[in-house]
Parts: C-alpha cells; structure tokens; sequence
C-alpha cells in the first residue's frame, strides 16, 4: 500500500510543479503587461517614451551632465502606482543609488512586485544599494553601452542608437516604429544574479576578449558566436565579470536593466573588459522552461522559444553605419523597431 502511494506521488508531483510554473509564468506576463501600459501612459503625458538611461536628479559639473543613469523602469513609476517611490526620490537631488550607501531600509531598496518574476527566487533578496527588478529594456540587435558619464549627445563610432526600443539618452516614439508594433519588442525578463562573479549563465557576465574582433573609423567587428562558445550547460568557460546582472532596477547601465536580441534567450552575456559600463552581449533570460517573456511595443506579451533564429550569430560591424535589417535573424530582426523587416514568429 505504502509502495503504491509512493508511486502515486511520483506521477503526480510533476504535474503539480508543471502548474506551478505555468501559474509563475503567467503572473510574469501579466507584470510585462502592467509595464507595457505604464509605458503607453509615459507615452501619452510625454509624446515620447523613456530613454534608457534619463538624466532624473543627476549630479553636474560646469553646466555638464555627470551622471545620467535613472533607468525607463524609474521614469514610468507614477505609472505603475508607485509614486510614492518616485517621489520619495525626487527629493533627493543628488541621490545616486548605484554608487552610494542605503540602510537596510531606505527607499531605493523597497521591491516592487509588478518588477519581478514569481519564478526568480534571487529577485526578491534587494541588492547592497537597490532592489532587484526582472524586467529589462531592448536595445535591439545593438551592442553598446556609453556609460554613465551622459553628455547628450549621439557622438562616438560605437553609437548604435537606432537598433533598439531603448538607448541612453535617446527618447523614441511611436512615429520611430516603422516595421510596425506588433512587431517589435520593447521589453524581456533576466534572472537577477545570487552573488557577483559567477559564472551562472543566467545572472553571471562572461568577460570575454574574443568577442572583440577589428575597429574601423565608424566602428567595430563583435563576433557573437565566440560568446555563445563559452556555453556549458547552466555555466559558462571564462572568467566572470565582477558584475550582477539585474539586481538595480533604477538603474540604466544595460548590464542592470537592458538586453539585445543578439543572444538567443539564455545565451550566455559577455562583456569585453568585465566592467559594468562595457559594451557587450546582454541575454534575456528566465526560469521558464524553453525561453523568455517578451512584450512588445504595442502592450502585447509573447513567449519567445530559446531555439529562435538567430541567423548562426555571425560576426559583424556595430557603429553609426549600422542600418537595415538585422544580421542576426528573426530574434533580431524583432528587436529593430526600423530595420525594415517586420518578421513575426
């Protein structure tokens, strides 16, 4: 008898995490929704939608912007039912939550549960200085990252501004949609890091030299494939970034709270030097079997498989030439909001 409910058990407890899951991944897309509305909303007061880095309380110099770092998830706060948080810091003019030191309690560190994913048990734990958000913002089939030292300005022959929803500094519209919204991702999830340099393929950064190929006047060659080389499984061959990925939501260096669809879903993230404002390849990635939850610029949320193509990963040019369709398939192609391929899954 006791063998036969024991055997019982054994088939059903699959099924029960099977459901689990599905109700966990389910609460995650209707938090992507909630975002994708705040965003709408950001976009109805403002004519435009957040940058991915905002200079919101910045510290200046001689008139010059010195930090400009305030992440799109800060700026759509008052949209999300959380303006009390963004109040709260509103009136801390030269509040900097990434380099500075919070108690326990301080504002900065307050989770917001639309923020994050009922299947990362890592989200919930706040970081040294700020709370984990799961959510993070396409940069598209780019890879750059100017850094926190925000002049507003488009120059630099790494400026790939135009291949995402979100850049520093870049406030987009709809009218910059033109292969059509349903067709373009605006934002994904990332499993928020346990501790910084490991070399967990989600939460981890590979700091990884290879990925950098040549430089030209107007740019630089990145070979994507060399990245996903370093894939072991769950872990990745090379020395990790002393880096968390997704651990600062106000945050806007790419490694706290963007992506690219260069990286299919949980694809290894590598980074050239291992510093947190260096360019690299950023992967969405979750705990859902298979892949990730995406939402798309018009506030629709999709599953995006971790097999989608990506064209082989070839290597290519990143720089202010850098126009058309993506090279990296339709993963990337979804992630251009006008490279002139409106691909569907």
């Amino acid at each position: 008898m006791i063998a036969i409910i024991g055997v019982l058990i054994a088939l059903l407890l699959p099924a029960v995490q099977a459901a689990r899951e599905a109700a966990r991944r389910m609460q995650c897309s209707n938090n992507m929704k909630q975002w994708t509305l705040a965003l709408h909303n950001y976009h109805d007061t403002n004519h435009a939608f957040p940058a991915a880095q905002n200079p919101c309380h910045c510290v200046f110099k001689d008139n010059v912007v010195l930090e400009g770092r305030w992440s799109a998830t800060y700026c759509l706060l008052p949209f999300m039912e959380q303006s009390a948080i963004f109040d709260t810091i509103k009136t801390i003019p030269v509040l900097r939550p990434w380099d500075g030191h919070v108690s326990a309690d301080h504002i900065t560190r307050k989770n917001v549960s639309t923020l994050l994913c009922p299947s990362d048990g890592n989200s919930k734990n706040s970081g040294p200085n700020c709370a984990r958000g799961n959510i993070v913002v396409s940069y598209g089939d780019g890879a750059f990252e100017i850094g926190d030292h925000l002049h507003l300005t488009s120059g630099g022959i790494g400026n790939v501004s135009t291949r995402g929803m979100f850049y520093p500094a870049f406030w987009k519209s709809m009218a910059d949609v033109a292969d059509g919204t349903s067709n373009t991702i605006a934002i994904s999830e990332c499993v928020a890091a346990a501790t910084a340099g490991n070399n967990l393929i989600k939460g981890g950064v590979a700091t990884l030299s290879g990925i950098y190929v040549s430089s030209t006047d107007t740019g630089f060659n990145l070979s994507p494939s060399a990245c996903m080389a370093t894939k072991n499984k769950t872990i990745f061959s090379a020395i990790a970034a002393n880096v968390m990925r997704c651990t600062r939501y106000l945050d806007g260096l790419v490694v706290y709270t963007g992506f690219n669809t260069i990286m299919p879903p949980n694809a290894p993230s590598c980074t050239y030097n291992g510093a947190e404002r260096c360019w690299g390849f950023y992967a969405a990635s979750s705990n859902h079997p298979g892949g990730v939850n995406c939402g798309n610029v018009d506030g629709s949320v999709i599953f995006v498989n971790e097999t989608i193509d990506t064209a082989g990963l070839p290597t290519g040019p990143q720089g202010i030439d850098l126009t058309g369709e993506s090279r990296y398939g339709v993963w990337g192609a979804k992630g251009t909001p006008s490279g002139g391929e409106s691909k569907t899954f």
